[in-house]
């Protein structure tokens, strides 16, 4: 140690001859340029994939618009550490699918435009997360049709707090809904800025957990501190604040869905069951021979199971007519749906308007309201590497954005796909990966189906004017897709 110290101020004094000779902001600049460059590279390891794929057919987009590109290239980086107590992902995109308008497309990019991978920070404190950033976070449940939070891909905005010990799992999620760039003061605020946030309770015994999940949208403002850090249920901060102790307080207005899950995993199997209640008919119990409001309510279960053959899953969903919509008792709400977006139709360049899927638009369930779907996949261990899934999905009419779609209020009762005409997607999948030498590994996926009735946009004759889908008889379309690319994953 003796002889290392030495060392250190021999190296000091020689470092201070150079200093004296006049190039001292050279020195410091060199010096900080390796701490940043090689000592993070010394210390910790950071991941890097790579990866370019090549579309040609049908995609989600063509299954809403007319005229979309058939052949698109996906190029994707991504950088990422994690240590104990410590992780960070940082993920860039570039497509040229033009599925987005953007001005600098062709002029600087050669037709590309860049897009947002999920990016953020995650620290472990023991029992307790925090986890904030860019990103998508899931649902308590594993599953395609988990109800409160989307099984899409699709980074918010986000700050996350969860502990879970033993016993109990609380989770409280901030998710910045809307915050649209838009300079008009004429703009309702509530369209320009929208937030949630979304809550568990939950308890564990053996390989159980029951919990209760709730989520909270409110407009005006992005973000709430209350909603996000007092564990109250977010149904009494709206109801004491609204009141007032002894003036009203907060937000105001605010929609309320909630719900319970209950799961069992072991090293082998996952099964579990969710539902989640946007609004429920009280008066069936109480005045039977009163107005019958109807039942907004969405289900979800299912489950793997490991086998010797590879892993079987089993999925079911649906939801009931009105759910997840921006609807209450003082009629249509419009900036209150539980989804990220009060809208679905953006310009494209040439000035026509492009349907958002509302697959990408829901901030719960993909398949928001009016709907039952079921999905069976298989996951191979010899060959390793093949997944395949089919999924049959019956739709009705249907607006995220426009309570009780075309009509100017509900109708009467409870309702599920009732509708004269219905919407029938049967689309299976099949995806092979191969891991190939020098970190490399290819992958080939083709989807096949059929669409019967496909839904169609309608414009609603109401006082709000916005549209809903709507099935159209004998609009008939096959699906098809392929898809190829490589992936590169290196560490330095």
């Amino acid at each position: 140690m003796a002889e290392r110290k030495s060392a250190m101020r021999l190296e000091r004094t020689r470092t201070e001859g150079f200093f004296n000779s006049g190039t001292y902001h050279f020195w410091i600049f060199s010096i900080l340029l390796l701490f940043v460059v090689i000592l993070p590279v010394q210390i910790f390891s950071i991941t890097a994939d790579l990866s370019a794929n090549y579309n040609f057919g049908d995609n989600l987009f063509s299954i809403y618009n007319e005229d979309i590109s058939y052949s698109s290239f996906l190029l994707s980086a991504e950088l990422s550490y994690k240590a104990e107590g410590f992780e960070f992902l940082a993920s860039l995109n570039a497509a040229n699918d033009r599925l987005y308008n953007d001005s600098f497309s062709d002029s600087y990019y050669g037709g590309f435009y860049f897009s947002m991978g999920s990016s953020g920070i995650s620290v472990d404190l023991g029992n307790a997360n925090v986890t904030f950033g860019k990103m998508h976070l899931s649902d308590e449940v594993e599953s395609p049709y988990s109800l409160f939070i989307s099984s899409m891909d699709l980074p918010r905005n986000t700050i996350n707090f969860s502990f879970e010990d033993d016993n109990f799992l609380y989770t409280t999620r901030w998710i910045e809904l809307t915050n649209l760039l838009d300079s008009s003061t004429t703009t309702d605020l509530r369209k320009k800025y929208r937030g949630m946030n979304y809550k568990v309770y939950a308890t564990k015994f053996g390989n159980f957990r029951f919990g209760y999940q709730e989520a909270d949208i409110y407009v005006g403002k992005t973000f709430d501190l209350e909603y996000f850090a007092n564990p109250i249920p977010g149904f009494f901060i709206q109801y004491v604040n609204d009141n007032g102790r002894p003036y009203p307080e907060g937000l105001g207005e605010a929609n309320y869905v909630a719900g319970f899950f209950l799961d069992y995993s072991d090293n082998g199997k996952y099964a579990y069951a969710q539902i989640l209640i946007d609004d429920i008919n009280a008066n069936r119990f109480l005045h039977p021979e009163s107005y019958q409001n109807p039942d907004k309510i969405a289900w979800s279960l299912g489950g793997r199971v490991n086998t010797p053959f590879g892993i079987l899953a089993l999925y079911n969903a649906g939801a009931t007519k009105y759910t997840f919509q921006p609807s209450a008792e003082g009629g249509n709400q419009q900036f209150y749906g539980y989804t990220y977006y009060s809208d679905f139709l953006y310009k494209q360049t040439d000035g026509n308007d492009m349907i958002l899927p509302l697959e990408l638009l829901y901030t719960g369930y993909k398949y928001g309201e009016n709907n039952v779907a079921f999905r069976l996949e298989y996951e191979s261990t010899a060959p390793k590497g093949l997944f395949a899934t089919v999924e049959y999905v019956v739709l009705g009419e249907r607006s995220p954005i426009n309570a009780w779609n075309g009509d100017t209020t509900y109708i009467s009762g409870t309702h599920l796909l009732d509708d004269s005409v219905l919407e029938h997607r049967l689309i299976g999948n099949l995806t092979y990966t191969l891991t190939l030498p020098l970190n490399l590994s290819f992958n080939i996926s083709t989807d096949i189906g059929y669409i019967w009735n496909k839904s169609v946009l309608t414009q609603a004759d109401d006082y709000v004017k916005k549209p809903f889908l709507k099935p159209q008889l004998g609009n008939d379309v096959p699906y098809f897709s392929l898809t190829t690319g490589l992936n590169f994953s290196f560490s330095f």
